[in-house]
């Protein structure tokens, strides 16, 4: 029978149908948008359903496969630690969610506005720019990838970019946040369809489980890869774990994601249980890479320490292509391009950055109508930017790795900016300066040829600083930059003028005043007399912080801190979350025992 791309006529159709019906449902949903804060924020409206499967898919895409797989492949299970990094964070979303649902701002560049001032909110759009150019590009890249192995290399990578980006720009274009969230009921099936499919085909073929573990070694099966490993040690997840968790506060789709949660509880159920889908699922990416591993690079009790970033990566979707029948072949790479799509969220965030935290500084009382084409329109070019840097990064892994450490510069100014009250704006531009200061010169003098510098070099003091690093792991490094950041960033509030009571107040009468409860503490005051932390995103409703503070703790405010009280529902739901995360450990434990 005639073939497309080596596709089947079958599996043609299994990739229409998959087009047809999500196209479908985001132009039905763009009908529902009327304004910014439906088009950024869903109309605040989204239910627990609806918010755990849009977490699910925001959070999980086709290269995470493509990354897991390829780094299992590389150094064993410890490989699965470049997605389980956010497993230890991922209960801390439980007490996450509510906080970011309380500030009642539209966006991260908000927050920063009103905690620490326009020129900190420039910055912020700057960088979370700068990382969801990173993020779209390593969706792009890994689904490229994945879709050209399936197809044998018919259909290369670069095509695969080009034609994913513009199906799914156009509908999210049109229905922004709501367009995302209902056609990610879709793509979660899909995307837990992509995670299990490809193990049982796979083991299959090279005599199950006990045949996975006679052709390789035992430390391929250690959850964490022996110490001193290039990736995937204990050292590495430690360390990735602390950035995951200082950094996604940070990342900017956090703030659409959780706001358009009806309450907190559909924000924090969204948030922690969505997640913790895909932790699960991720397990499954992590035994396709072994899988993998076995049938194409051959030998018996063969070590993966030779093989590439730019080759493991290739072999997810040489999976697909080899252990799938017709037809479901079809559908695995419909389910690929369900994965790209969590790009959705990131293109209607990154425009409502753009538009609000520097369009509108720029041109001023505009129409909400022109407001809201102009964010559709930098959603096209947050894309094409996107595209770029998916097309000349080396690999996948490079683009995920750049994207949370950049993000990663704004987590200390997030985390005790709603915490501690003394955090300025001097200590939050020295807290990213230093960090990325120490970013960059570890970088630096971890390069080939940072502590080996050429003869006529050798005595200059940065050849000598970079001598003394020169050994420092990258575990190492990113908790000395993380370090870095907080050190500076309460060291410099310290030293200089705290902010003014006038405008914290009202700022940390958001944060104390749970959602759905404002009439308790309204303020009858004048709202053109009140700063913006006081107004801003709150639709006419003013809070009263000498009310609101009972709703925190008077003993750690006398030090400066600012805490909501914490419930019975915060306690015993943050707990759960930790069991899950020992139910997760112990299921990946028990799975790699299977067979040995």
């Amino acid at each position: 029978m005639p073939t497309f791309f080596t596709l089947h006529p079958l599996d043609i159709a299994a990739i229409v149908a998959y087009f047809a019906a999500v196209m479908a449902i985001g132009f039905w949903a763009s009908r529902r948008v009327k304004d910014e804060k439906d088009f950024f924020m869903g109309g605040r409206r989204f239910g627990k359903g609806l918010l755990v499967m849009h977490w699910l898919c925001t959070g999980t895409h086709s290269e995470m496969a493509v990354q897991v797989a390829g780094a299992t492949a590389r150094v064993g299970l410890g490989g699965i630690w470049y997605q389980w990094m956010y497993l230890f964070s991922t209960p801390f979303y439980w007490m996450i969610a509510p906080v970011t649902r309380r500030l009642r701002v539209l966006t991260t560049g908000d927050f920063f506005r009103i905690r620490y001032g326009r020129a900190l909110e420039m910055l912020y759009s700057v960088v979370a720019l700068f990382y969801f150019a990173q993020s779209i590009a390593t969706l792009l890249r890994g689904a490229g990838e994945a879709i050209s192995g399936a197809t044998g290399g018919q259909i290369p990578t670069q095509t695969s970019v080009i034609v994913l980006s513009l199906l799914f720009s156009t509908y999210i274009m049109a229905g922004g946040l709501v367009a995302a969230a209902y056609t990610d009921f879709l793509q979660g099936v899909m995307i837990m369809a992509l995670s299990v499919m490809l193990v049982p085909a796979g083991l299959a073929r090279i005599g199950g489980l006990a045949g996975l573990h006679a052709s390789l070694p035992a430390e391929m099966f250690a959850i964490t890869a022996p110490a001193g490993s290039k990736e995937g040690d204990p050292w590495a997840v430690v360390a990735l774990s602390v950035l995951g968790l200082v950094g996604i506060v940070a990342q900017p789709h956090v703030m659409s994601a959780t706001g358009s949660g009806k309450t907190e509880t559909e924000a924090r159920v969204g948030m922690c249980y969505g997640n913790f889908i895909k932790r699960l699922l991720t397990i499954a990416w992590a035994f396709s890479g072994l899988i993998a591993l076995v049938h194409f690079r051959g030998a018996a009790g063969m070590a993966s320490a030779g093989l590439e970033v730019s080759g493991s990566e290739k072999l997810f979707g040489q999976s697909v292509r080899e252990f799938l029948p017709v037809g479901w072949r079809g559908l695995m790479i419909a389910c690929l391009i369900a994965g790209v799509t969590g790009a959705e969220t990131f293109m209607v965030v990154a425009s409502a950055i753009f538009t609000r935290n520097f369009y509108v500084h720029i041109v001023r009382g505009r129409s909400d109508a022109h407001y809201l084409w102009f964010g559709r329109c930098a959603s096209a070019g947050m894309l094409a930017l996107s595209i770029v840097l998916a097309f000349h990064a080396e690999s996948v892994n490079q683009l995920f790795v750049n994207s949370i450490k950049i993000i990663g510069l704004l987590g200390a100014s997030f985390w005790l900016g709603v915490t501690w009250r003394r955090a300025n704006a001097a200590g939050v531009w020295a807290s990213v300066l230093g960090g990325a200061l120490v970013w960059g010169l570890l970088s630096w003098a971890a390069a080939p040829m940072g502590g080996r510098p050429p003869e006529n070099l050798a005595t200059s003091w940065p050849a000598s600083w970079a001598a003394h690093f020169a050994d420092w792991s990258e575990p190492v490094r990113v908790l000395a930059m993380l370090a870095a950041q907080f050190g500076a960033l309460i060291a410099v509030s310290l030293l200089t003028r705290r902010p003014t009571d006038e405008r914290l107040d009202p700022f940390f009468a958001r944060l104390l005043t749970p959602v759905g409860r404002e009439n308790e503490v309204l303020l009858a005051a004048n709202a053109a007399e009140l700063p913006e932390s006081a107004t801003l995103g709150m639709e006419g409703v003013l809070l009263d912080y000498q009310k609101a503070a009972r709703f925190g703790y008077a003993g750690l405010r006398r030090l400066g801190i600012e805490l909501p009280r914490l419930t019975r529902f915060d306690g015993l739901g943050f707990l759960a979350a930790w069991g899950l995360v020992g139910i997760l450990i112990m299921l990946l434990y028990w799975l790699a025992g299977l067979g040995a």
